[in-house]
């Protein structure tokens, strides 16, 4: 059992209670209650196609709902897998009041001409015995307004050790008026007051202290009360859970049939000859199990195949996933960028109707024929001067450089402790990358791909054996080249200069990309990044507990030398690109003339991107990653950096090699070693 202890450092939306206040989303950090490092092991690749069926416990369906009535909530609302609470906060002196999860309107859009009665929930523990339950509707400007509360029902969901699940108790409790679905114009906040325990025993905090049951899932997370800044409603980070809160919406004559798509998932690039595996993702919105469903497959928009669910598979009120493949060579599809896409047809045997907004899902994929060696792997580390875990996480990456010479370590640090700033924080990476990644410090971005199942594009990387993990990290590199294998091959030029010891640093860089056949379709929406760091700075360090005065840190972000830090479209020449930077370096950043100063570049997909002239975040994450880098040490006067030039186009397995280094005939569990028909070798993972 897991529970945690959200932190201090949320964001204060208003400094008045005495004003509806807009709730806007935090970079508010994460922290267990009981920190258990990582393990060597626990570094993996999830497979994106692997299919995802949520399964219900015996309490989901709660039995007080007639025929006419849904719950509706945020995604893992239905289901506890922790309890989580602020007695930190409370104990510093803040005061909190409520807990809620924010809805938007869209999630309710369904449900045209049914109305909200109640609301259903669990919890961790009591909430006292002033608790009541709250339902605030948020106008056209997002400000939140007191719709309904009544008395809350408190029976307490508690952990089986044995069996390691929660026995969900949900409270269901009913308002004296109801609230017309088509009055909710952007949002609501659906929750609970409470009063947070602050008891310790033995430097423990109790359970009392975590009342508020999570599931895993997406959503914004707030709290009202007073944080240290004022009443308000705060918003928290909780590192991809929610809270287990659901309204009850009912509709004269019930729900008719109704499937939604909730996304779809494939490997992000193939070749035009091979089967192309994906899994679709469902939910049933209707009063009835759906038993028979069909689905158009369509690549492009166009439809190309038709699926069926499997005899006997049902599709209830939890998302069900479900497999298929395409074998990608009985089309004409050239190399670059195609969305594949699924669209309901049939609901048990009618044709879609109801609700069709949410019919379809789609998804990126990406055909090549020809690949470049990767140069480096960009290794973005998340880390924090007053985060105590967090040289573990520098032993790790240290073990790491020793084992391989091909990581571009970037160290991009935040603040924890809001009383002691971190001195190497830059507001555009805190604003960006860091927000957009990471659950808590020490984390680490491993090309920007999706490594773990958690929410969090970043993995932990705080652990006991540091050499263990960096060999599971230098394997699941290898395994990302395998993925998503290299379209381009960067080169750089810098010329760097300073006129004396007190002058700015001038570095004029050049970074020309040359793309394989085919690469300016392929990545052609790709962006450019460009971080400058410094090696042999020292600083103070919370480590174990204790403050060390004087501890190196290694790799630190200083600079991010694009345009824009989410970083700059490439205008591609066809298959080729090049792009020229003046950065300047402050003369405060020269701490000691044996300092150096490195240049990292890299191609990846768009963190934003543009719509009709609005700027969007882009909220897959499975499609980010980055596609090369290169890495070169910034010399006085004039650099170059051009390591890997060779490519590959329709390579083979030549031979194949145990780790010992023995020639096996087919894959074996472990390190497998490829040597290919253009010479080059590959180190993969078989499970």
């Amino acid at each position: 059992m897991n529970r945690i202890l959200l932190s201090l450092c949320a964001l204060m939306l208003s400094a008045s209670a005495a004003n509806a206040q807009k709730l806007l989303s935090s970079s508010v950090q994460v922290s267990k209650r009981n920190v258990v490092t990582a393990k060597a092991g626990n570094i993996q690749l999830r497979d994106l196609t692997a299919p995802v069926q949520v399964k219900a416990n015996k309490s989901l369906a709660p039995q007080k709902l007639n025929a006419n009535q849904k719950s509706v909530g945020v995604d893992g609302s239905g289901s506890m897998v922790t309890s989580v609470g602020i007695p930190n906060i409370v104990a510093q002196g803040g005061t909190v009041k409520g807990a809620y999860n924010l809805m938007d309107a869209s999630l309710l859009a369904r449900y045209a001409g049914g109305k909200i009665v109640g609301m259903r929930y669990l919890i961790g523990a009591e909430l006292g015995s002033s608790a009541k339950v709250q339902l605030y509707n948020c106008d056209k400007d997002g400000m939140p307004e007191l719709f309904a509360e009544k008395e809350a029902a408190q029976k307490v969901s508690t952990y089986d050790s044995k069996k390691k699940t929660y026995n969900e108790e949900w409270n269901e409790v009913y308002f004296d008026k109801a609230l017309n679905v088509s009055d909710v114009v952007t949002g609501l906040f659906v929750g609970y007051t409470y009063k947070q325990k602050t008891t310790q025993s033995g430097g423990q905090y109790t359970e009392a202290c975590f009342p508020l049951a999570a599931g895993q899932g997406s959503g914004t997370v707030a709290v009202y009360g007073d944080l240290g800044k004022g009443t308000a409603f705060y918003s928290l980070n909780t590192g991809g859970l929610v809270l287990c809160i659901q309204v009850i919406v009912e509709k004269e004559g019930g729900f008719a049939d109704d499937l939604g798509m909730v996304g779809v998932a494939t490997i992000p690039m193939s070749r035009p000859t091979d089967k192309l595996p994906f899994q679709f993702y469902v939910k049933n919105y209707g009063s009835s199990e759906c038993k028979a469903a069909s689905f158009d497959i369509t690549i492009d928009k166009q439809v190309v195949a038709n699926v069926a669910i499997p005899e006997g598979a049902t599709i209830g009120g939890e998302t069900t996933g479900f497999n298929a493949s395409l074998n990608l060579s009985e089309y004409d599809i050239e190399n670059g960028t195609h969305l594949l896409g699924v669209q309901v047809k049939t609901v048990n045997g009618e044709a879609a109707s109801g609700y069709t907004d949410d019919d379809v899902a789609a998804t990126q994929f990406r055909t090549y024929t020809e690949t470049a060696s990767r140069q480096y792997n960009l290794l973005e580390h998340f880390t924090s001067s007053t985060c105590t875990y967090c040289p573990k996480g520098y032993d790790m990456l240290r073990a790491l450089q020793k084992q391989r010479d091909d990581v571009a370590w970037v160290a991009i640090h935040g603040t924890m402790d809001e009383n002691k700033p971190d001195p190497y924080e830059i507001a555009d990476a805190t604003n960006t990358i860091l927000a957009y990644s990471i659950g808590g410090f020490p984390q680490a971005n491993l090309n920007r791909y999706p490594v773990t199942n958690d929410g969090n594009l970043a993995v932990t990387i705080a652990t006991d054996d540091p050499e263990g993990m960096a060999t599971s990290i230098g394997n699941v590199f290898d395994q990302i080249d395998e993925i998503v294998p290299s379209q381009v091959r960067l080169d750089i030029e810098t010329n760097f200069n300073r006129l004396n010891a007190i002058s700015d640093g001038t570095l004029k860089i050049t970074i020309k990309g040359t793309g394989v056949k085919g690469a300016g379709k392929i990545l052609e929406d790709a962006v450019l990044g460009l971080y400058i760091t410094e090696n042999g700075l020292v600083s103070g360090q919370l480590n174990g507990g204790k403050w060390v005065t004087k501890y190196n840190h290694e790799n630190v972000l200083r600079v991010i030398g694009t345009e824009n830090p989410w970083g700059d479209a490439i205008t591609w020449n066809g298959d080729n690109f090049e792009k020229t930077y003046e950065v300047s370096i402050s003369a405060d950043y020269f701490e000691d003339s044996n300092n150096t100063f490195n240049a990292v570049a890299f191609v990846s997909l768009p963190f934003m991107f543009e719509i009709d002239g609005k700027r969007y975040v882009n909220g897959g994450k499975n499609n980010v990653w980055v596609n090369q880098c290169q890495f070169l040490q910034i010399p006085e006067g004039t650099g170059t950096a051009i390591k890997g030039v060779e490519t590959s186009e329709n390579a083979t397995v030549v031979a194949r090699y145990a780790a010992d280094g023995s020639q096996i005939s087919a894959p074996v569990k472990g390190i497998n070693i490829l040597k290919l028909s253009d010479g080059t070798t590959r180190k993969v993972v078989v499970k």
